[in-house]
């Protein structure tokens, strides 16, 4: 399955800034990948995992803005369409599967 972080974090002052920088980059440190620059991407493998990165974020979020959560199963992430440009590209973002030989 997939965690899908989206968010709308003030910018107008200098500490909000560093405040929604710092929530970017704590996203990363957590195995996030960005999709958009307010839209971050994770696999994980279980509803442990899951359950673990969801108290992490309840627990850090910021005091201000919004921060929406989406969690899709494999199917609908393996799925999706992404456009560049005149570009169209299916992406395929599978965790990468080990084999026992």
């Amino acid at each position: 399955m997939y965690l899908l972080v989206s968010f709308d974090l003030p910018r107008d002052t200098k500490l909000e800034r560093r405040i929604a920088s710092k929530y970017r980059l704590r996203l990363i440190e957590l195995g996030f990948s960005m999709k958009q620059f307010s839209l971050y991407e994770r696999y994980v493998s279980n509803v442990q995992k899951k359950d673990k990165i969801l108290e992490i974020l309840k627990q850090e979020i910021p005091d201000t803005g919004s921060i929406t959560l989406y969690i899709l199963p494999d199917e609908v992430n393996s799925n999706q369409i992404t456009i560049l440009g005149k570009e169209v590209k299916l992406a395929v973002n599978k965790e990468p599967k080990l084999i026992f030989i």
